[in-house]
């Protein structure tokens, strides 16, 4: 199909444009018009006790610490501690993400920093929620020791590595608008193609149809002249 017979269809489906302008345009207002977000983020470092070996627990690559805090992440990453989290008033998105010096498919797990991200739409919430999450991570790490009962002096500490910060996702309403209408024309002029092949295809089956019937050489009609 070249561009004359796209537009002839689009002349005769205009209806069907109308009404995908005017969908386009109730979609866009909402996406124009989004909220600003802020990105509250902080890194911490878990570390094992200092000793005489290690003076410096910052220095040094601490695999089994690093593992171990990687699973506190991936137990509070999980719905039901989203949904303790949304109790103690944390309604944005969050994120506990462990240092990966590997892959996706195989991660590998060596250094013991760990980044916690949270967005919302509040500044001072987002600062807030973040303290939130670092606490019930030190609570959980704390929790995950007594149960092993390890002794006090030897027990993994945490600090901040990265102080928490907080920043103010930048949103285009001009893209957002831009996106919105160019899917828009795409989908309308889909639509008015299907709609118009759709409605082509029913006339020339209803036209057959009718000759079929109007013919005098229809299987019927000469059963009937033969008797």
């Amino acid at each position: 199909m070249y561009l004359p017979d796209i537009a002839g269809v689009l002349r005769r489906r205009w209806y069907v444009i109308l009404a995908g302008a005017l969908i386009t345009m109730a979609v866009a207002v909402p996406a124009i018009r989004t909220q600003d977000r802020f990105l509250a983020s902080e890194v911490l470092m878990t570390q094992p006790p200092v000793s005489q070996y290690a003076p410096n627990p910052v220095t040094g690559l601490y695999p089994s610490i690093a593992i171990t805090a990687a699973a506190v992440a991936s137990r509070l990453n999980t719905a039901d501690a989203q949904d303790d989290f949304f109790s103690k008033g944390v309604t944005g998105t969050y994120r506990f993400e462990p240092r990966n010096t590997g892959t996706r498919q195989e991660p590998r797990y060596v250094i013991g920093s760990m980044s916690i991200t949270y967005i919302t739409t509040d500044e001072e919430e987002s600062l807030r929620g973040l303290q939130v999450l670092r606490v019930t991570f030190e609570e959980e790490l704390k929790a995950m020791q007594d149960e092993w009962n390890v002794k006090k002096d030897l027990r993994i500490t945490v600090v901040s590595l990265v102080p928490p910060t907080s920043s103010l996702l930048t949103h285009s309403s001009i893209r957002s608008a831009m996106g919105v209408g160019i899917l828009g024309v795409l989908l309308s002029t889909a639509v008015a193609l299907w709609t118009d092949d759709f409605i082509s295809r029913r006339r020339w089956r209803a036209a057959r149809r009718l000759s079929t019937a109007d013919s005098p050489n229809r299987p019927g009609t000469l059963a009937r002249s033969a008797l």
